[in-house]
């Protein structure tokens, strides 16, 4: 059967090859600033200008703006790369690239203050606790405090869930959608909303166990003016702006998101296994007449852990594929395509997880020193399954949805 336009496109047009070397590639100036970025608690602007300058901060950034609009599965293999030489690296790159997609609900003057004279996606946001949007002549004034906003430290524009109230409401609350029809409703009124990173203040609390070179400080933000064009619903539906039309706008924002989130977890886990196997070929363990690699138990366990990342890593791209080809051929997500991206997100990362486990196991005392590589990635991976998506409470998220039970988490529908 001859293959129509669009089945050419896909099986020729993604994922870019070039923009995956072009990250795998940079390598070496990822890890000759990594150890700086954990002593500092951001990433050092060294690594940020090598990002900048291959082009990967503008990856979902239309074409229109001058970005590379790439297609889901290389924005996640580029991430996938980048995590690999530095888990931190990546989640700082994935993070404002997210972000950045978000600008394609904002009104088209929203989405140019942002980005119409530099498709460098700087940008970081808060999802919570909302900031307070009171109503003023032309938009909103901005006040409240949010909570792990990675990448501030280089970031031009934060992003933030906010709720609109007049002087004087009461406390804000932390759930609700916004009724854009009307300022007097019943239930609290959600934004997203862009405002300048100088309005805000960057809290000193960064210090944590694992992926420090996220700088993923508390902020503070007073009386912050956002006008209306900056602003937009909160909720499920959208209209997109003229300049994001393309198809990588249409698939779901969840899927973005696990195609951007999950590599980070999955280039821990590669880095782990990767150090234990060299590792396993130079240590002789105290009381062992052999090298680690000689062991069967050393044997096993890397086979564990390179089954468990496999397979992991292929149902993620799957899924992501599957997605994506449904996408180009002009059809809708699904609930149940929203909760298959889920259930990738969440075998992919315990997988991720039980792997540097097992690396970290088969290490001894060589993994528990501060300077170990293999010691780096089980204190990254721990802070990486506490976020949201990639914690053990969205399998719980996948099954409500396959018994068609109401979904406990937002962000699968957003």
């Amino acid at each position: 059967m001859a293959s129509t336009p669009n089945q050419a496109f896909l099986h020729e047009s993604y994922p870019d090859q070039d923009l995956i070397d072009i990250a795998r590639n940079l390598g070496p100036v990822i890890r000759q600033y990594s150890a700086q970025g954990e002593r500092e608690g951001h990433m050092p602007q060294p690594m940020w200008d090598a990002l900048s300058d291959a082009g990967l901060l503008s990856l979902l950034t239309p074409k229109n703006f001058g970005g590379a609009e790439v297609d889901p599965i290389t924005y996640s293999r580029v991430v996938e790369e980048i995590s690999i030489h530095d888990a931190a690296a990546g989640w700082t790159l994935t993070n404002p690239l997210l972000f950045g997609v978000l600008c394609a609900r904002l009104p088209q003057q929203g989405a140019l203050d942002i980005m119409g004279t530099d498709p460098r996606a700087r940008l970081a946001a808060t999802f919570g606790p909302p900031l307070k949007a009171v109503p003023t002549e032309g938009g909103y004034k901005l006040s409240g405090y949010g909570t792990f906003a990675s990448n501030c430290h280089q970031a031009l524009w934060m992003g933030a869930i906010c709720q609109i109230a007049e002087e004087g409401d009461p406390e804000i609350q932390d759930s609700g959608m916004l009724n854009p029809g009307t300022m007097k409703t019943d239930k609290p009124r959600l934004l997203w909303a862009y405002y300048p990173a100088k309005d805000c203040r960057i809290l000193d609390n960064w210090h944590v166990m694992g992926m420090r070179g996220t700088g993923s400080n508390n902020i503070q933000v007073d009386e912050s003016f956002v006008p209306y064009h900056r602003c937009v619903p909160f909720g499920a539906e959208y209209q997109l702006g003229p300049d994001f039309q393309g198809p990588l706008y249409r698939f779901p924002f969840i899927g973005l998101a696990v195609g951007g989130l999950t590599p980070v977890a999955l280039g821990i886990a590669r880095r782990a296994i990767d150090e234990i196997a060299a590792l396993a070929k130079t240590k002789t363990p105290a009381g062992s007449s052999k090298l680690l690699w000689e062991h069967t138990a050393t044997q096993y366990k890397i086979a564990q852990a390179e089954g468990a990342v496999r397979a992991g890593r292929a149902l993620l791209y799957e899924t992501l594929r599957e997605r994506w080809e449904a996408t180009l051929a002009g059809k809708e997500p699904t609930m149940d395509d929203r909760a298959g991206l889920m259930l990738a997100a969440s075998t992919a990362a315990a997988n991720a997880a039980l792997a540097v486990e097992l690396a970290f196991s088969l290490s001894g005392t060589t993994g528990i020193y501060v300077d170990s590589p293999i010691e780096r990635c089980f204190r990254d991976m721990q802070v990486v399954r506490q976020q949201r998506l990639l914690a053990d409470g969205r399998y719980e998220t996948f099954g409500q949805m396959y018994f068609g039970l109401e979904p406990d988490f937002i962000t699968i529908v957003i």
